[in-house]
């Protein structure tokens, strides 16, 4: 049952940070393609840790993070006004990796299957 609880709070989180990040006063933010991709919210409701998905460079991506995290009162005061929470957490914004993490990973996968692909190969020739 708090396990249901929390994944409602942090869908109810991860909502209310889009809208409000997307209204943002600063240009650069609001311009930016920028996706709340997942919240994880302590049991105490302490702290939320905001995985942010930027469209850019590297630099880009950071620099977008950095301004979230310098804005993080603002963002959270708003957010106290959109949602029906005793107590609001604070916030953490984090670039989110997964998705350069999984191409690493997938581009490992090919390598190992075009090596193997080559020994087998090599191997058949000594065979023949």
């Amino acid at each position: 049952m708090a396990n249901n609880r929390m994944s409602r709070v942090n869908s109810e989180i991860q909502k209310s940070l889009m809208t409000i990040i997307s209204r943002f006063d600063d240009s650069e933010i609001a311009s930016a393609m920028i996706s709340i991709m997942k919240v994880d919210t302590f049991s105490d409701f302490s702290m939320s840790k905001i995985y942010v998905s930027v469209f850019g460079s590297e630099e880009q991506k950071n620099k977008i993070v950095l301004k979230l995290n310098q804005n993080k009162k603002s963002i959270r005061y708003e957010l106290a006004h959109s949602l029906k929470l005793r107590n609001v957490p604070e916030l953490m914004f984090i670039v989110d990796d997964v998705e350069e993490r999984a191409e690493r990973v997938l581009k490992l996968f090919d390598q190992i299957e075009a090596d193997l692909k080559e020994t087998t190969t090599d191997g058949q020739d000594d065979n023949a």
